[in-house]
């Protein structure tokens, strides 16, 4: 459902340009100093408020909470404009609050250039199958998800994906092909996952890196919130060195791990590693 529909509102604008930015409460100041004729908040299934809309001489404008608390004044000013209240639950809100913006990434950037591979994606659809087999009905993390191959794959494999990246030029692509869905995207810094995403049951990171003296510490961060907010989690990487290194990560999170060469794939997904609780 989008936001529009649980707000009942034709059109409506959220201060926060882009989904990375919800957790700043700064937005919260902003949508309050507006002059508004009606208000609408929308709470979730425990009565807690996920955002508040306002109609304004420049049309309805919004600020959503669902990554940070609302203030005492958001209720306080929701009160003085005698508002109406709107339920919704926190699963369907954060859906809707990722398609409206995956729809505008997608409005305000160009696509990069096709990269799919449909060769690679069987041969990753392989891989799935064989290291995890039926987890139908299960989430994954797509995390550095690039145009959205593995999501895809996932999906076809009965799993639910939930991706994200850091390049709005590649979701663009993995949106307008299709194989990102809007309400399942996210633009984030994938070493701040935990500040967006729910623990969940499986995280996919897919030819992680290249990993070197210069980029080993960001890839540690990356690998670090995947692990920490999956049970299960395969990571694939060139080279055994990279192997190697996500190896000693995983130890460190007090993790089991298993290492092993991919021999379908001597390129991208070549070796691969299987970190467990």
């Amino acid at each position: 459902m989008k936001i529009c529909d649980i707000l009942g509102v034709p059109e409506i604008t959220f201060n926060e340009p882009a989904f990375n930015l919800l957790p700043d409460e700064a937005f919260t100041a902003m949508l309050l100093g507006e002059d508004a004729e009606e208000a609408r908040l929308v709470v979730d299934e425990a009565e807690w408020p996920l955002s508040l809309a306002l109609r304004t001489s420049k049309g309805w404008r919004g600020t959503n909470f669902i990554l940070r608390g609302p203030s005492m004044e958001v209720v306080e000013r929701f009160e003085q404009l005698d508002g109406e209240i709107l339920r919704t639950t926190q699963e369907e809100w954060m859906r809707a609050t990722r398609e409206y913006y995956s729809l505008d990434l997608l409005k305000h950037n160009r696509p990069a250039m096709e990269d799919h591979s449909p060769e690679r994606a069987a041969l990753v659809r392989s891989l799935i199958d064989d290291v995890w087999g039926d987890r139908a009905g299960e989430t994954c993390l797509d995390c550095g998800c690039g145009s959205g191959m593995g999501a895809a794959v996932l999906r076809e494999a009965g799993i639910n994906s939930l991706a994200y990246d850091n390049d709005p030029t590649l979701l663009a692509l993995g949106l307008s092909k299709g194989r990102l869905l809007p309400e399942e995207t996210m633009l984030i810094d994938a070493t701040l996952a935990g500040h967006y995403i729910r623990p969940t049951d499986l995280g996919l990171a897919l030819m992680a890196g290249t990993i070197n003296d210069f980029t080993a510490m960001i890839w540690k961060g990356i690998i670090h919130e995947l692990i920490d907010l999956t049970a299960e989690t395969m990571v694939t990487v060139e080279s055994e060195k990279e192997a190697e290194l996500v190896k000693m990560w995983a130890l460190g999170e007090q993790r089991k791990v298993r290492v092993f060469e991919n021999t379908n794939d001597r390129f991208y997904d070549r070796w691969v590693c299987v970190i467990t609780e």
